[in-house]
């Protein structure tokens, strides 16, 4: 029995070496840079970081704060979109998002399902692979309590094997479900921040066609369809054509 538990006791360090999130120099680095006021310079390092998959909640909300302090509204509001999607429990980013959301010229409004938002908060935690590395976790704890459960000689053990086994393997399937639907919810770009100071929303996907209404920096639109370069966007019931270049989506 003792060695058994050594060998969990070797399973668990792995993990959490593995799940421990510690902050590298560079990002290190862009904060220091940030102290500084050197904010297009920290964005960068930010920047470069999630272009490294390095992509956390916190790394998203930093290079929020960085983009609105070099006075790049319609980006701040995107990256503090990002670190929400990743943590929905990010309650600067949330703070700073209600906040940049009072300096935009359109008043968007936003459905937001009580019941999606509570089961996102209570789920969905700061990093993109945190489901990931408990699902990995727990398939090898499973695979242990299956190995000891054919090699035990004991009853007990057998039984307490079996037990833990079926609670290991509930929470394997638990952790890789969560784990799918964060990283789809993440990934999923349905929505989009207009960067523009002013942009023009078309009634079709062509440069000539007539201007239906205009958006200006910062808005928040829902992605209804792409065509080549355009993307056919709604908000506040009405329905347009945007240049992709003119978004970044969410």
């Amino acid at each position: 029995m003792q060695k058994y538990k050594y060998i969990l006791l070797i399973l668990f360090s792995v993990f959490t070496s593995g799940i421990s999130f510690g902050l590298d120099d560079k990002f290190k680095e862009a904060n220091e840079l940030y102290i500084e006021e050197h904010y297009k310079t920290a964005a960068k390092n930010y920047e470069e970081m999630l272009d490294s998959a390095h992509q956390n909640s916190e790394v998203y909300y930093n290079l929020g704060n960085a983009y609105y302090k070099s006075k790049r509204l319609g980006l701040a509001i995107w990256a503090y979109e990002k670190a929400l999607k990743i943590d929905p429990r990010n309650e600067d980013a949330k703070f700073n998002l209600e906040f940049a959301n009072l300096q935009t010229e359109d008043k968007i409004e936003q459905p937001n399902p009580a019941l999606t938002e509570w089961l996102k908060r209570l789920l969905y935690g700061p990093h993109i692979n945190l489901w990931a590395f408990v699902s990995i976790a727990s398939s090898l704890l499973f695979s242990l309590t299956i190995l000891v459960f054919i090699v035990a000689k004991s009853r007990r053990i057998r039984n307490m094997s079996m037990m833990s086994g079926l609670l290991f393997g509930l929470l394997l399937i638990f952790s890789t479900t969560t784990a799918y639907f964060h990283k789809q919810s993440i990934l999923s770009e349905t929505e989009a921040i207009i960067l523009e100071d002013e942009a023009d929303i078309r009634i079709s996907p062509m440069d000539k066609s007539n201007i239906s209404f205009k958006l200006h920096e910062g808005a928040k639109v829902k992605i209804i369809q792409q065509n080549d370069s355009w993307l056919q966007i709604e908000v506040n019931g009405n329905s347009g054509w945007i240049l992709e270049e003119e978004v970044k989506k969410i």
